[in-house]
């Protein structure tokens, strides 16, 4: 063996160091070896994004093999190979099988894009400035019933802090194996179910101390992602929750509680109600700056959900922050969901809950519970429930017109038929009305299937109109979204009314 003449006792500990770093990468074999890491403070929240993606990406067999289901040599979510120069994992087994290290997670790659919108967009307190990472080891098989990528390695990782003046390298200290059996607990939160009942079977099947009403803030918070919002509020939340009630550890013996255990504050003396149009502007209360003009509103997204804007919101005013929750309507006191504004002045939060008639958007005041978690407290104003537009269109030489509106997200349309009109099924027996995704399509150009006889319309007597007036009404399966518009046609194509654009 070869000798290093005349090197000091140093530079050997140095060298022993380097080649051995690898060996020291923790690793974490369940969700609670995941709990103990600081997310939020040492390591970045949104890795914990990243590998629930990838625990739900990859397939894990009975035999606990897993295969990738995207090819990285193509750059498929933004990977591609990862040289580990630095050394900081194992080095490349030698032999007939190939081995080779990559790498997934940067989010200012195009292909990157094609990750989940909660990983590439995530909520606010989940961003992680780009700096964590997902590093895998693939075994490439060309035969057999294993023939394909295996990955035998998982690691999460992140890039030093450019502070640190250590270029793109990778932080050992915070790197962490994840083993198979922790990539089969996080792939359980799965994001294709969110009901109630299969938040209680994962928190049962790890031991969280969850309760329903956590369970149930968690539904209304992150809707089609509440497993995920379970999974984040057991490795975050839940650690610092237990920490500061110590006292509060379910035993097995007793029942659980299924009522709230808290009750959002409303004060006794709300604010005047303003004029019910779709968007209006609230007078800050005195104690503001005189010019601060707030505007809450429920619009339609593009796929038939509500979607909350909120603009001038006074952050400043508030330490522990603020909130906008939706609301069912203006009587309800159940937030359905609910968002941290934080330090954003104005934004939007599309919600998961279909566009109806009523939902109302309210300001809270952030109600720490704990040390990440959190809740809407104290309301400082509401904004107007949302209301489907009122105005009907004239069905040209008939007495009748045609409205378009929206319920459980789709779009609906009603005919407005005077009782003077009597013998209107027989002037529309072969009349229709049609559902266009903008004013551009031609007559023949509606949405597949999305069409109805006006004559099989069905009678609505629980809504008020006149006396003089009978209405009918007729939902399609067509999602309302911007620019949607309900067309009625006589015969032959002919064209005797249409609604606005849906706004």
């Amino acid at each position: 063996m070869a000798k290093f003449s005349g090197s000091s006792p140093g530079l050997c500990v140095a060298l022993l160091l380097l080649l051995t770093s690898a060996s020291a990468v923790q690793v974490l074999n369940n969700i609670n070896d995941l709990k103990k890491l600081n997310f939020g403070l040492s390591v970045p929240k949104h890795s914990l994004l990243l590998l629930h993606w990838f625990a739900n990406e990859v397939d894990i067999d009975n035999n606990n093999i897993i295969r990738l289901t995207f090819d990285p040599d193509e750059g498929d979510y933004g990977s591609h190979h990862y040289g580990n120069y630095e050394r900081l994992l194992d080095p490349l087994p030698h032999g007939n099988v190939r081995y080779r290290y990559f790498t997934v997670g940067n989010l200012n790659q195009d292909s990157s894009s094609d990750l989940p919108s909660y990983v590439v967009h995530p909520r606010i307190e989940y961003e992680g400035r780009n700096r964590d990472r997902i590093i895998f080891r693939v075994r490439e098989q060309n035969v057999g019933r294993q023939a394909g990528h295996v990955i035998d390695r998982v690691y999460i990782t992140q890039h030093f802090e450019t502070s640190d003046n250590q270029g793109t390298r990778y932080d050992p200290d915070h790197t962490y194996q994840i083993t198979t059996s922790l990539l089969r607990q996080i792939s359980q939160f799965s994001v294709e179910m969110n009901d109630l009942n299969t938040l209680t079977n994962l928190r049962d099947n790890v031991r969280s101390n969850a309760d329903y009403s956590q369970l149930r803030e968690i539904r209304n918070l992150w809707g089609d992602l509440a497993c995920l919002g379970l999974f984040l509020f057991i490795i975050i939340q839940e650690k610092y929750c237990s920490n500061q009630q110590p006292n509060n550890r379910r035993q097995p013996s007793v029942r659980r509680n299924t009522q709230p255990d808290y009750v959002v504050s409303i004060p006794e003396s709300r604010p005047s109600r303003p004029n019910r149009s779709s968007e209006v502007s609230i007078r800050i209360p005195h104690h503001y700056s005189s010019d601060s003009d707030m505007t809450l509103q429920v619009v339609t997204d593009s796929k038939g959900r509500a979607r909350i804007i909120w603009r001038n919101v006074p952050v400043n005013n508030y330490k522990s922050g603020l909130m906008v929750a939706l609301y069912r309507s203006d009587e309800d006191e159940e937030p359905l969901t609910y968002k941290s504004v934080r330090n954003a002045k104005s934004g939007t939060y599309d919600t998961s809950v279909p566009l109806n008639e009523g939902l109302q958007v309210r300001l809270h005041e952030v109600v720490t519970v704990c040390f990440f978690w959190s809740r809407a407290g104290v309301e400082i104003h509401r904004g107007p429930e949302f209301k489907n537009p009122t105005a009907a269109v004239t069905i040209k030489g008939y007495n009748a017109s045609l409205q378009l509106f929206a319920k459980d997200g789709k779009a609906c349309a009603r005919l407005y038929v005077k009782t003077s009109f009597t013998d209107w099924t027989s002037q529309f027996k072969d009349s229709w009305i049609g559902f266009y995704t903008s004013a551009d399509k031609s007559t023949n150009n509606y949405e597949w299937w999305q069409w109805q006889w006006a004559k099989k319309f069905e009678q609505k007597t629980d809504l008020h109109s006149c006396l003089d007036t009978v209405v009918y009404e007729y939902c399609s399966n067509m999602t309302i979204a911007p620019g949607v518009q309900a067309r009625f046609i006589l015969k032959d194509n002919e064209e005797k009314a249409r609604t606005p654009g849906w706004k």
